[in-house]
């Protein structure tokens, strides 16, 4: 998911465009754990992460607030690459041996590891706690068998958002779109192409991210489902016949093509958008904004801005992921410490100021709607508004559906597969593997 590794930038836009909150210069190095010289009385535990040029300052200023409150607590952080911190913690977990005390972890590895019993449950006082203030896709994946065994930072969000490439928009004298027709509308007639060379993509939502989320919410928007208890369903009326919308748009009315899914060598659409002028609209998560400015060198509300993605059913919903958040390793002995820790961290003032420096939605109801997040992040405002609309995608291996999602999707377009065929084939597929 390219948002591990963007999401590096977020806090310097909020400094540079926003407003000024910075964080202190990153320890991007691995911090060793070392013998505590603190003198007797004091427990020692430890925080695993992954290398953040942003991420880590913040975890090193939680870690001083909460230090200075509990003197009797010092916490030390050890971070890694990100390519070796998903292994590093696969190791120290599923063996029980070593590792961390307390791991910030994405929120989808909790459903390899807490059916394992690798991490402690949540304490139930501070899950009620947790549950009543959060929405409700940011605690599924910690779930298990009426238990938690994690905690969310975060609300991870894919839908609701739709980059617009403003100097085009004021070149043709339109307006944003503000209802789903009126996307397809402008889609349909700004879109220009010279056989497979797109001089516009009206809406570009062929992507690896992008395809599936913007499928399963005009699932679920018109009332529809993907799922039959635990299996998939998507070869039923509504998911045909939002798949062949999806189909349509790329095959009939061309606004787009597949080169998001088969070109080796193409960008991402968004990130299309920010380098040429070749994308009028494309759908993504907030993440990608710090990009187009702190990468791009682009000026937002001039060069691109982020709107209401519209939806294309009478209900306001949509899939999301389980997002970061923190777990205890059920094979600490420090424990209640560990906990104390966790809990410090995710107080809804504390972690909006987390949240804010590290670009993230907040997972806590109370602080995504706190009127700071809106003045340090604008761009925000549209998801906001719509977070109570988000449906846990699933307990599944999302990486999973996505690759079979893109599969299918270019068999229909490339094969002229019937939709109803390739839905059958895709739901045999996900639900042998689940």
């Amino acid at each position: 998911m390219k948002k591990f590794t963007s999401c590096a930038l977020a806090v310097i836009l909020s400094a540079a465009m926003l407003t000024g909150c910075g964080a202190p210069a990153a320890n991007t190095g691995s911090s060793p754990a070392s013998a505590d010289k603190s003198g007797t009385g004091v427990t020692t535990i430890t925080l695993w992460s992954h290398i953040d040029v942003n991420w880590n300052p913040a975890q090193d200023k939680m870690i001083a607030d909460f230090e200075a409150a509990n003197p009797d607590i010092k916490v030390v952080r050890e971070s890694f690459p990100y390519d070796e911190f998903e292994s590093k913690t696969q190791t120290s977990l599923l063996s029980k041996e070593g590792g961390a005390d307390v791991y910030q972890l994405w929120g989808g590895w909790a459903i390899d590891y807490s059916k394992t019993g690798a991490f402690a449950p949540v304490p139930d006082a501070y899950m009620a706690k947790v549950k009543e203030d959060s929405y409700e896709p940011v605690l599924g994946s910690f779930g298990y068998n009426g238990k938690y065994y994690g905690v969310p930072l975060e609300y991870n969000i894919e839908y609701g958002g739709l980059l617009v490439n403003t100097p085009k928009f004021k070149e043709l004298g339109i307006q944003y779109p503000t209802t789903w027709d009126e996307m397809i509308n402008i889609a349909k007639k700004n879109s220009s192409s010279n056989g497979a060379v797109y001089n516009l993509r009206g809406l570009d939502f062929v992507g690896w991210d992008t395809l599936p989320y913007t499928w399963l919410s005009m699932i679920l928007s018109s009332g529809g489902s993907y799922m039959d208890g635990d299996k998939f369903n998507f070869n039923n009326p509504t998911g045909v016949a939002t798949m062949q919308k999806l189909v349509d748009y790329v095959t009939v009315d061309k606004m787009t093509n597949l080169d998001g899914l088969t070109n080796a060598s193409e960008t991402e659409p968004y990130q299309k958008l920010f380098t040429s002028a070749e994308e009028l609209m494309v759908p993504r998560g907030p993440w990608v904004v710090p990009e187009g400015i702190n990468v791009d060198g682009l000026k937002y509300g001039q060069d691109f801005e982020y709107v209401s993605m519209p939806f294309y059913g009478p209900k306001k919903l949509f899939a999301a992921e389980t997002g970061w958040g923190l777990a205890v390793n059920a094979s600490s002995k420090k424990q209640e410490a560990a906990w104390k820790f966790v809990e410090f961290w995710t107080d809804p003032n504390r972690v909006l100021q987390y949240d804010i420096a590290c670009g993230m939605v907040p997972a806590s109801k109370t602080a995504a709607n706190n009127p700071e997040l809106i003045k340090a992040m604008p761009y925000m405002a549209p998801l906001v508004k719509v977070l109570d609309g988000g449906r846990f995608i699933g307990y599944f291996n999302t990486d999973k559906l996505k690759e079979n999602v893109k599969a299918t999707f270019i068999d229909i377009v490339n094969n002229k597969t019937p939709v109803a065929e390739a839905l059958g084939k895709l739901d045999s597929t996900m639900n042998a593997a689940k």
